[in-house]
C-alpha cells in the first residue's frame, strides 16, 4: 500500500473513517479519557449579524440503509442530512449553502429524496441554496437540475448564467455568487448557452467568467458583500496540477484573480472531503467539511458589516435523534461511536503498517496514541496549538518508521507541516 500522493487525502479519509470498520468499545478500554472527550457539541454563541451555514458533499444515498449488526457511517447519509438541517436551524442560521455532491449519483430518485428534506427545512425557516458537484448530473441534465432544485436557488436568483448552472442571489446586504464548476459528464450539458466540451473535466468557461465579472461589478455598485461558493477548489495545489488528477479546475486561476481584484473575502468549496483554510495573495478559501467523514460537521459564518467570523461546527446528531425519538444506539451516542471508530481505524491501519517492522507492543501502543491524538487534534481544530506536544510524544518516531512507504505517513506529516490550515474558527475583515 504505497499509493501516489496527489489526490489521496479524500480517499484516505473515506478508507480510514467512513465505514470500513465496525463499532468497537476496545479503544475506550485502552484510553479511559476517550469517553469524557466524546460529548455532543455545545451551542454556538448568538449570531453576530447574518448567520449562514455552509456544507458540502452530502453524497445522499437513500438506497443504502444502516445495518444494526454492521453499522458504518456512509449508510447514515439520510439521517445525517436531517441532523445537519436541524442543527443549522437550531444554531441560528438564516441560510444554508450546499456546495455540491448533493447525492451519490445523478439519479432522479436520489435528488427527489433530498429536495423533500430541503423543502421541510425551508418550511422550518432555513433558506437553502444549492450547487451541483461532479456527482450530481448525468443522467440528470443541467436544465432538469435547475428545475428540480428551482426553489433552492434558481427561482430566487437575481441573475443566472446562460452557459452554466451558476447564479447569484441578493439577501440582507450580501450577494451569494454560486458558481457551477462542472466536472460532471458533458452529456448532461443541455443549457442553450453551454459550451461544447471534449472532456468531463472541471472548468469555468470564458462566458461564465464574463458573467461573474458583471455580477461583481453590480455588487460593488450596490455596496453588497460578495460571498462566493463553488464545488471545486481554487487555491489547493491539486486544483492547479494535472488535468487528469480529478481536482484540476480549468480557468480556476483566472477566477481567483477576478475575486482578488474585487476584494471578495472568502470562497467556499468542497470536493476534497476535508476541512481546510487556504490563503494566497489576499484571497481566502474555506474547504468545507465532508458530511460522511469524522467528525460529522459543517461551517458556520457570521457576517457583520465588513467582518466575518467562521466556526467549524460538529453536528449535534444526538440532539436530533432524541428530538425524533430514535432508538438506534449509533445515532443516540454518535460522538462516542465516532471516537471509537476513529481509534479502531487507527489501530487497524497501524497494525497493518507495523508488520515486519520489529516493533514492540509498547512501541505500537505509543504509535497508536500519536496517530489517534494527531487526527483527533486535526479534526477538532487544535492541531496548530498541539503540534509541538504531538511531535514530542514517544510514539511519533515509531509511527513514521512504520508508515514509511505508506500514504498515511506523508499525510500526517503534511498535516503537521501545515497545521495552521485547520483552525476551529477564524475571522476576516475588509
Amino acid at each position: 500500500m504505497a499509493p501516489q500522493r496527489k489526490g489521496l487525502t479524500g480517499i484516505l479519509l473515506c478508507l480510514l473513517l467512513a465505514g470500513s470498520v465496525l463499532l468497537s468499545a476496545c479503544g475506550a478500554q485502552q484510553r479511559p479519557s476517550l469517553q469524557a472527550a466524546a460529548v455532543p457539541p455545545s451551542p454556538l454563541p448568538a449570531p453576530a449579524g447574518l448567520r449562514i451555514a455552509a456544507a458540502s458533499d452530502l453524497h445522499l444515498n437513500p438506497t443504502l440503509r444502516p445495518d444494526p449488526e454492521n453499522p458504518y457511517q456512509i449508510a447514515y447519509s439520510m439521517e445525517l442530512t436531517d441532523a445537519l438541517l436541524r442543527d443549522a436551524r437550531v444554531q441560528g442560521a438564516k441560510m444554508l449553502l450546499l456546495t455540491g455532491d448533493l447525492c451519490n449519483s445523478g439519479r432522479i430518485p436520489y435528488h427527489e429524496a433530498l429536495t423533500e428534506k430541503l423543502r421541510h427545512a425551508e418550511e422550518e425557516g432555513l433558506e437553502v441554496f444549492v450547487l451541483p458537484g461532479n456527482h450530481d448530473l448525468a443522467p440528470l441534465s443541467q436544465q432538469a437540475f435547475a428545475e428540480l432544485y428551482g426553489e433552492f436557488g434558481y427561482e430566487e436568483a437575481s441573475s443566472r448564467d446562460a452557459a452554466s448552472l451558476s447564479y447569484s442571489v441578493e439577501r440582507d446586504g450580501v450577494m451569494l455568487l454560486m458558481m457551477d464548476t462542472g466536472g460532471y459528464s458533458r452529456s448532461a450539458a443541455d443549457l442553450p448557452g453551454a459550451p461544447e466540451r471534449e472532456n468531463d473535466g472541471a472548468f469555468l468557461s470564458e462566458e461564465t467568467l464574463r458573467w461573474a465579472a458583471v455580477r461583481l461589478r453590480e455588487a460593488r455598485e450596490k455596496g453588497l458583500t460578495v460571498l462566493c461558493a463553488g464545488h471545486y477548489n481554487l487555491l489547493p495545489e491539486l486544483s492547479r496540477g494535472s488535468e487528469n488528477n480529478g481536482y484540476y479546475l480549468e480557468n480556476g486561476d483566472a477566477f481567483a484573480r477576478l475575486l482578488r481584484a474585487d476584494g471578495v473575502p472568502l470562497y467556499l468549496s468542497g470536493h476534497l472531503h476535508q476541512r481546510a483554510l487556504y490563503r494566497e495573495n489576499g484571497l481566502n478559501e474555506l474547504v468545507t467539511e465532508f458530511l460522511l467523514a469524522y467528525p460529522t460537521g459543517y461551517s458556520m459564518l457570521d457576517i457583520d458589516g465588513h467582518a466575518l467570523r467562521v466556526f467549524s461546527r460538529r453536528i449535534d446528531v444526538e440532539g436530533w435523534a432524541a428530538a425524533e425519538g430514535l432508538t438506534d444506539p449509533v445515532l443516540r451516542h454518535y460522538a462516542q461511536w465516532q471516537q471509537e471508530e476513529l481509534l479502531r481505524s487507527c489501530t487497524d491501519a497501524l497494525a497493518h503498517m507495523a508488520e515486519n517492522r520489529g516493533v514492540s507492543g509498547k512501541e505500537l501502543l505509543d504509535a497508536e496514541t500519536f496517530f489517534y491524538d494527531t487526527l483527533n487534534a486535526y479534526w477538532e481544530g487544535s492541531l496548530a496549538a498541539q503540534r509541538t506536544r504531538l511531535l514530542s510524544l514517544p510514539g511519533s518516531g515509531t509511527f513514521f518508521r512504520c508508515a514509511e512507504g505508506y500514504a498515511y505517513g506523508w499525510w500526517l506529516q503534511d498535516l503537521l507541516d501545515h497545521a495552521d490550515r485547520y483552525p476551529a474558527e477564524f475571522s476576516l475583515s475588509w
